[in-house]
């Protein structure tokens, strides 16, 4: 079973609320992730577990001085198979 990753994980890297990582995914810089519900504790996030990298990507170039959209472009050129929901 391939390992997904947590909006704690990506909370932990990036240092956004879990709202923030949405609007990540609208600006294409995380991948989507998976909305699944465990039948008790209601709607949960499974991200790819690609979305640690990319997250640590993202602030390794704002570190640079990039700006997201900036990123993004670069994303997109790095991860071109990924669909994203933007």
């Amino acid at each position: 079973m391939p390992r997904f990753a947590t909006n704690e994980e990506l909370v932990a890297i990036t240092g956004l609320q879990r709202q923030s990582l949405r609007l990540w995914v609208l600006r294409g810089l995380l991948p989507k992730p998976t909305l699944f519900s465990d039948g008790r504790d209601g709607v949960r996030t499974r991200w790819p577990y690609e979305a640690v990298e990319r997250a640590r990507f993202v602030m390794k170039m704002k570190a640079q001085g990039h700006k997201l959209d900036e990123i993004a472009e670069m994303i997109k050129t790095r991860w071109p198979e990924v669909h994203t929901a933007g």
